[in-house]
């Protein structure tokens, strides 16, 4: 081999390896350019400020195309959005990418149950909640609790909650949904026990407190429903809430009248 010719081979070389450094340099800027963009995405979506927060992932999914968080958050600035369909798309996209993506099943229910599917929202519920990679599995059973009272199943819907409860005893809404369906049926006494244990676990969440004095003037307990009310009033600055309790708080002293 000449020495012309092993010389242009090397430098042959180094173009190729420097090409290969560069393109890589550059797909990993996309990549981190595109993450960033989500997290902007995200703050602009909490904010309600949909049309940057649209630009933004928008922008992600052209620097980082098929990445399912990304069609994820897609979906969700399209639900907000009221585009249900296109939601419905993006969310089953991302599905699709990612079969055990337990925060885009939630979601696709949430979707579905807004269309009155209510029958896939609950399959969907069904399997964010089973899938064991899902962190908040609570969330998918709370939803599929939602669904099955919409569906007019209360045995179906008293389980979801319990199963959304075993799995975070912590969640609130569960213990409003529980209670809220053992009304229906006419235990008031287990509906009682389901708020007390959620106040107990739950001292400052005013919405549990209200629903506790509810029950109790139901059950003729206007004492203890008084002090339910007066709890909201100390721990809430929601004007709603404290509205509702006050009234309540004000229908009593008439009764004692």
């Amino acid at each position: 081999m000449t020495a012309r010719r092993a010389v242009s081979r090397i430098l042959l070389a180094c173009l190729l390896a420097a090409t290969v450094s560069a393109c890589t340099g550059s797909s990993v800027n996309r990549k981190k350019e595109a993450e960033a963009r989500v997290q902007m995405g995200v703050t602009y979506l909490e904010q309600r400020n949909l049309p940057m927060a649209m630009r933004e992932l928008t922008r992600a999914d052209e620097l980082d195309p098929g990445n399912p968080e990304v069609e994820m958050m897609l979906g969700l600035t399209y639900q907000a959005r009221g585009d249900l369909a296109k939601a419905e798309e993006y969310l089953r996209s991302a599905l699709h990418r990612k079969p055990d993506y337990g925060e885009a099943q939630n979601n696709l229910g949430i979707v579905l149950a807004k269309q009155k599917r209510l029958d896939e929202a609950a399959r969907e519920f069904e399997a964010a909640g089973g899938n064991v990679l899902y962190t908040t599995p609570e969330w998918a059973y709370y939803n599929l609790g939602e669904v099955e009272r919409m569906r007019k199943e209360p045995v179906r819907a008293e389980n979801a909650y319990r199963r959304a409860l075993r799995a975070n005893d912590r969640y609130a809404p569960a213990y409003l949904g529980l209670a809220a369906v053992l009304g229906e049926k006419g235990k008031w006494d287990e509906a009682e026990a389901v708020l007390v244990r959620c106040v107990q676990l739950l001292p400052e969440y005013a919405p549990g407190w209200m629903e506790l004095g509810r029950v109790r003037v139901r059950l003729k307990r206007p004492g203890e429903a008084e002090n339910d009310f007066n709890r909201v009033l100390s721990v809430s600055s929601d004007p709603e809430l404290r509205k509702q309790a006050a009234g309540y708080l004000g229908l009593l002293k008439e009764q004692k009248r």
